[in-house]
């Protein structure tokens, strides 16, 4: 059963961060107020405990918790702040803008633009419509993360 827990532990954990990265500019606006290890705990640790508790022990998730957060929280901690630092501070990070728009073959970058081709690379690779792999998933994972990085980079060049 121990192994078991820490196996759900790590898949819940690396599912998280799939849904931190494809809408990363979004949490920032909500959680900005803290700091990278505080958002940690908030957004990554309370979502897999609270989980975990309709299925296993409190000894049992304890134990397995904190196996797999001493082997995932600082490279967690360092997609946080990274993807952060880039919304603080898009016009510090051309290259991820330009790398965004050669993603979505975007010229002229205005919003209109970008939700255009956003719908359509959508619309082209979602699993309800290609079917449900792991392959069309990490596709939107993709495609979201670009859109976060052109609407994070539109946002704070209007403000």
């Amino acid at each position: 059963m121990k192994s078991f827990c820490k196996k759900v532990i790590e898949h819940m954990y690396d599912t998280r961060l799939e849904d931190f990265i494809s809408s990363f500019y979004e949490l920032y606006g909500r959680y900005k107020h803290l700091n990278e290890d505080d958002f940690f705990r908030e957004w990554f640790d309370r979502f897999v405990v609270r989980s975990l508790m309709k299925y296993f022990s409190p000894v049992i998730i304890s134990e397995n918790l904190e196996e797999v957060r001493h082997i995932k929280r600082k490279a967690y901690v360092t997609y946080v702040r990274t993807y952060w630092s880039l919304c603080s501070y898009p016009r510090r990070y051309p290259g991820r803008v330009e790398e965004a728009k050669r993603f979505f073959n975007i010229e002229e970058l205005n919003m209109k633009t970008l939700k255009r081709a956003y719908r359509n690379m959508v619309r082209e690779n979602h699993p309800d419509r290609v079917g449900r792999s792991k392959k069309s998933h990490l596709n939107m994972v993709k495609i979201n993360y670009y859109y976060q990085i052109l609407k994070g980079y539109l946002e704070n060049v209007a403000a």
